[in-house]
């Protein structure tokens, strides 16, 4: 059997293949090249770069795809290759640790350490979106019925990947640190430390914490590090239940969420500083009772308490987790509006176009932290995608809907 010379009609997925590698290639090459990381375009620039694209699809689609290389651009075998592509980057996000310092040589250079904005996910995603568009106004040629769903689910799509890809470059994110009894903050700072004076202010009446019940847990002596091994397990602690540690057994006698140490004993205190405290018992393996006394996580005023068991090892209660933590906020807008709100953990605030998040708070206080990080993210493409997503998922009933209707 002789087999077919590459790029001699008709064209199949070998040639796609090639074709399409072109794109990650050349945005490998000029990211290899070049003296700076890409600078994602912003308005008017992206809006202009997408109706430059619009046109460039429209006229290949009236005037190029009488010849057969434009009419392939559109088959099913370059929208496999592209998509290949485009899930290999996709991939490489995924393994590659992003905007991370450990990536490092030739991986970096090639933009294996930001591949959302490297030039080879630039390049290849343009493609995508010029051979889906070509797709879009082939089918529309013959439009029926029929096609509403492909119609749905493809400029869908493409709508998607256009707003999400060239709308990047108008998406911010600031953080904002704001303090209790303090004055409404007006100022934000980016990823690159630059201050942003914002049109929106934040006061902060109060920040709460959440926790999780602390945890007990084997301390080595020489450096003050967790033991964890097959025979020790770190454990949440309750009241009235027993642990095996090693060849020990704990019970936990008395607990207080917040307490503070009185002349070696603690009572419960609720005021800055105070920290959870464990009264234990500790029983060997013949159920006698070798040690008892109090541990305490200790706070940002006051050390954390261990029980010594021997030269070798402590016990000792690790700093609570938080549960959820949250902000009560008095919001100021320049024309006067104002607004209070609890802007908490996920459950983000949306206030004069921006979605404000609860991010931080000081760690080193915990509980006691008067201190809240609260992120500010503006993105003015996120209707268009919303609208892409929704053309997706109407298509998609609609297709169901078709299948199990021709089927009965």
């Amino acid at each position: 059997m002789i087999s077919k010379k590459i790029f001699k009609k008709p064209f199949e997925y070998k040639e796609a293949f090639i074709f399409v590698a072109i794109f990650p290639i050349l945005g490998f090459i000029i990211e290899l090249f070049s003296p700076t990381q890409v600078t994602i375009p912003k308005a008017p620039i992206n809006i202009y770069i997408l109706l430059g694209l619009i046109i460039l699809i429209i006229f290949t689609h009236l005037i190029l795809t009488k010849y057969y290389f434009f009419r392939w651009l559109s088959s099913v075998p370059v929208s496999v290759s592209t998509i290949f592509y485009v899930t290999f980057l996709v991939l490489i996000m995924a393994l590659v640790p992003q905007n991370e310092d450990a990536v490092t040589g030739l991986a970096k250079k090639l933009g294996f350490d930001n591949v959302a904005k490297s030039w080879a996910m630039i390049t290849t995603s343009i493609f995508l979106l010029y051979a889906l568009g070509l797709v879009v106004l082939n089918r529309l040629k013959t439009f029926t019925v029929k096609d509403i769903v492909f119609f749905l689910n493809h400029l869908g799509l493409w709508i998607v990947i256009a707003a999400a890809s060239l709308g990047s470059g108008d998406l911010i994110r600031l953080n904002m640190y704001v303090w209790e009894n303090s004055q409404p903050e007006w100022k934000a700072i980016s990823n690159d430390k630059t201050v942003y004076d914002l049109p929106i202010a934040v006061k902060l009446i109060n920040f709460e914490i959440d926790e999780f019940n602390p945890e007990i847990a084997l301390i080595n002596n020489a450096d003050g590090t967790v033991v964890i091994d097959k025979k020790n397990k770190i454990q949440m602690i309750e009241v009235g239940e027993k642990y095996k540690l090693n060849d020990m057994t704990i019970e936990i006698q008395e607990y207080f969420e917040l307490a503070m140490n009185v002349e070696g004993n603690y009572v419960e205190y609720l005021n800055d500083g105070a920290s959870p405290a464990v009264k234990i018992a500790v029983y060997n393996n013949k159920d006698e009772l070798i040690h008892n006394g109090w541990i305490s996580a200790g706070s940002h005023l006051v050390n954390p308490q261990t029980l010594l068991l021997n030269n070798k090892f402590s016990i000792g209660l690790l700093q609570a987790s938080p549960k959820k933590y949250s902000s009560e906020v008095e919001l100021f807008a320049k024309d006067g509006t104002r607004e209070k709100a609890k802007i908490e953990v996920n459950k983000p605030y949306s206030f004069k176009g921006w979605k404000i998040y609860q991010i931080s708070y000081d760690e080193e206080k915990g509980r006691w932290s008067e201190l809240s990080v609260l992120e500010f993210v503006r993105d003015p493409w996120i209707p268009i995608v919303y609208i892409g997503i929704f053309m997706v998922l109407v298509g998609s009933i609609y297709l169901f809907w078709i299948g199990k209707k021709e089927k009965q």
